[in-house]
């Protein structure tokens, strides 16, 4: 679904399937991992409507309104498209990155391990480094960290849940 969405069979060899043969259902494996994306995309988009429109749009309301700089709100609006990208961009490495490493162990312990791993890979760093550069309340900081791992577990059990190992794929 995924690769047929993009247009390219060049994705199959940049990142190809985990799995080795055949599974149950002769899919080759691709409807496991595009129904995964499809499941981190969405919860990375609807968890980023609720912790940024809904629990922070106060604050950031706030930041705009004390002059923090923002771009206002018709051009971000104009680039809101970018977002859409940069999600499924993301949840295609999310899922990608999960499906070549996990192992035979219960997929909710992977996937909570996989979504800490992910969110001090890339969650941490980045809002250390916007702290320091940018004028950002430390309190906003710490949301942001939170609802990141809070999130990135989210999407770990999500794709550990839907790519789980069965011995029938692996057959």
């Amino acid at each position: 679904m995924i690769v047929s969405v993009l247009g390219c069979r060049y994705w199959q060899r940049v990142f190809p399937r985990p799995y080795k043969g055949t599974p149950a259902g002769g899919n080759n494996g691709y409807e496991e991992t595009d129904w995964g994306t499809v499941a981190v995309f969405i919860i990375l988009f609807v968890a980023g409507f609720l912790v940024h429109g809904v629990w922070l749009g106060t604050t950031y309301r706030e930041m705009r309104d004390s002059v923090f700089s923002f771009r206002p709100e018709e051009a971000m609006r104009h680039r809101f498209w970018l977002i859409w990208v940069s999600a499924a961009l993301y949840s295609i490495l999310f899922v990608w990155m999960y499906a070549k490493r996990r192992v035979e162990n219960p997929w909710v312990g992977q996937g909570i391990r996989y979504g800490v791993l992910m969110t001090l890979f890339t969650v941490m760093p980045s809002t250390i480094n916007d702290y320091v550069v940018y004028n950002l309340p430390h309190t906003l900081v710490l949301h942001w960290m939170i609802a990141g791992l809070i999130t990135l577990i989210s999407m770990g059990l999500a794709a550990a849940a839907i790519l789980k190992k069965s011995s029938a794929a692996e057959a």
